[in-house]
């Protein structure tokens, strides 16, 4: 039996299209339709389509799911002046949300992806109303050992994409040619190799320098939090994500089995089932809470 290729999946059920904030333009890929928005941001030396194969099955469940490429990523534009810290990422997703005119979404932000939903959500209240944050960064400090190596990141090669394609997920049978070959294609573009290693260089020293916890029990005292982890995730190891939970008690963790760095990736039934489960026990709480208030 051929092994699947998760990178295809759920292509045929997206759109994309052009964005532009500030001078610089990014690509968007969308499914679904409705008030209930959930905005995707990819980790570093990633892109928007990684959230692709989840996006059917959210869509099903009633959500309009958005994924952004960052500047210097995916087919979005690479300029070599940019900041490429989470903090200006943070502020491009908010450009990006403002010209949707978006409001209270739920941010579902993997690693790099993760720290800047957390920035953004403390620096707009009023763009964010939960946060999925997965393998995330920008909580607690990495661990020297499981920093990024920027050249690592920014090596478009072949082989070298196969080797990062094969850390990331648990099983190297996903990572099919046709996949290394698209992320090499992508990862070589013009201005790519500059773009990703700043954006790595400036990740390791964030995620250790600009943790974001303090900011979210200040500012975001009650802002609902899902951390989801890979039970395999060589990135950001399982024990990370207990030390997440412990800096962020309110938060609610699941960690899905046999999956690494991107669980919505490689098992997005699962994936989209406990996001969905984590926001309808939100509306509800909301719902309960309304109706008492109606009752006062």
């Amino acid at each position: 039996m051929a092994t699947p290729a998760y990178f295809q999946q759920g292509r045929d059920t997206t759109i994309s299209y052009p964005a532009t904030v500030d001078g610089l333009t990014t690509r968007l890929i969308e499914a679904g339709e409705g008030d209930r928005v959930l905005f995707c941001l990819h980790g570093v030396g990633s892109r928007a389509d990684r959230f692709v194969p989840a996006m059917p099955a959210l869509a099903d469940a009633g959500y309009r799911v958005i994924a952004m490429d960052f500047p210097g990523h995916g087919l979005a534009a690479k300029p070599a002046d940019f900041g490429y810290r989470a903090r200006d990422f943070a502020g491009f997703v908010a450009g990006v949300l403002d010209s949707l005119g978006l409001r209270d979404v739920t941010l579902l932000g993997t690693s790099l992806g993760g720290q800047v939903a957390a920035t953004l959500a403390c620096d707009r209240p009023d763009l964010v109303a939960e946060l999925v944050m997965i393998g995330t960064m920008g909580v607690v400090a990495m661990n020297e050992a499981d920093l990024v190596a920027p050249e690592r990141v920014s090596d478009g090669s072949s082989e070298a994409v196969r080797a990062k394609l094969t850390f990331l997920v648990s099983s190297p049978t996903q990572v099919v040619d046709a996949w290394v070959r698209e992320e090499s294609q992508i990862n070589s573009s013009a201005g790519a190799k500059v773009a990703l290693h700043k954006s790595a260089e400036a990740l390791n020293e964030d995620s250790v320098a600009d943790l974001q916890t303090d900011r979210l029990h200040d500012v975001r005292p009650t802002i609902p939090i899902l951390l989801v982890w890979g039970e395999k995730d060589q990135w950001t190891p399982l024990s990370m994500a207990y030390r997440c939970h412990e800096a962020l008690p309110n938060a609610e963790l699941r960690v899905m089995n046999a999956c690494g760095h991107a669980p919505y990736f490689e098992n997005p039934a699962q994936f989209a089932q406990i996001v969905d489960e984590f926001l309808s026990a939100q509306r509800g709480r909301k719902d309960l809470h309304s109706a008492a208030e109606g009752d006062a």
